[in-house]
């Protein structure tokens, strides 16, 4: 046989190789666009309650101003210390209601 006739061969060959590739490459990339996206992760935020420990110190409770009188004293007296404690109590409501607040 002669070189060129073989060169020739060897060419033709080399070029129905690179047919074949590149047919068979075309063909897979083809494929890609056809096929729907399998899933599609979606992010959901899920509100959920978790305990928290209460972190605030003991309210302690004041003494009251009606405890200091004695059932001796005068109606004026008892009746300025028991107004008095009217403030007292509602000062420590508040104090409890913040603290109550400050745990939710």
């Amino acid at each position: 046989m002669n070189a060129k006739l073989v060169a020739r061969i060897l060419l033709g060959v080399a070029y129905l190789l690179v047919a074949v590739f590149g047919f068979f490459v075309i063909s897979q990339l083809a494929g890609c666009g056809l096929l729907e996206p399998k899933t599609v992760i979606d992010t959901v935020t899920i509100e959920k309650p978790v305990p928290v420990p209460c972190k605030i110190p003991p309210i302690d409770r004041p003494a009251w101003t009606i405890d200091r009188a004695s059932p001796a004293d005068d109606m004026v007296t008892l009746n300025r210390a028991l107004r008095a404690e009217l403030e007292q109590r509602r000062a420590y409501e508040l104090l409890l209601e913040a603290g109550v607040k400050a745990c939710q």
